[in-house]
């Protein structure tokens, strides 16, 4: 009985064709695409984001590969925070690097017509200076990068993924502000 009750049940499983399994990828693809966009453009209207970061790159172009809980741009409401750090933990935030928090004195988001990418360009002042951040995001978050301007002249570049401040996607941690 219990071999007919298989058979029976492996009859009901027909396998689904190349085409059939390629169509329902590609399916699942472009469902996931869009709740990103809309997490993303949601993210964008509250104005609580995080730009985790995984690379940075400095003035002299240099490229280095870091951990995204400890390096981002993050957004919430009318402060900004910048934060860097290293892995040896020795440095100004109590993480190997400098944590800054500044108000937000203009902030101007455009939404590109032909792939639907943002552009943010946003000024914050706090007690460590003035900091100019243009942000580029792709309409699904995954893609961000984060050119921040000092007004000392310094210039940083961050590349990673944008996720709303709320969730279990914008797990950072903040460091000890430097200024």
């Amino acid at each position: 009985m219990l071999l007919f009750a298989i058979a029976a049940s492996a009859q009901d499983k027909v396998p689904l064709t190349k085409q059939e399994k390629k169509a329902l990828r590609q399916e699942q693809k472009r469902q996931s695409e869009i709740i990103l966009a809309r997490n993303t453009s949601e993210a964008l209207k509250s104005g609580c984001f995080v730009l985790k970061a995984d690379q940075l790159r400095g003035r002299g172009g240099y490229l280095m590969s870091v951990n995204p809980t400890t390096n981002f741009v993050a957004v919430e409401g009318e402060e900004a925070y910048v934060q860097i750090a290293s892995a040896t933990g020795i440095g100004y935030n109590g993480l190997g690097g400098v944590t800054l928090r500044g108000k937000i004195t203009s902030f101007e988001i455009e939404q590109g017509n032909k792939h639907g990418s943002y552009t943010i360009m946003m000024n914050t002042v706090g007690t460590g200076g003035m900091l100019t951040i243009v942000m580029n995001i792709n309409k699904t978050g995954e893609m961000a990068s984060a050119s921040v301007h000092t007004n000392w002249g310094s210039r940083l570049e961050m590349n990673g993924a944008l996720v709303p401040w709320t969730g279990t996607g914008a797990k950072i941690y903040k460091g000890r502000e430097t200024f």
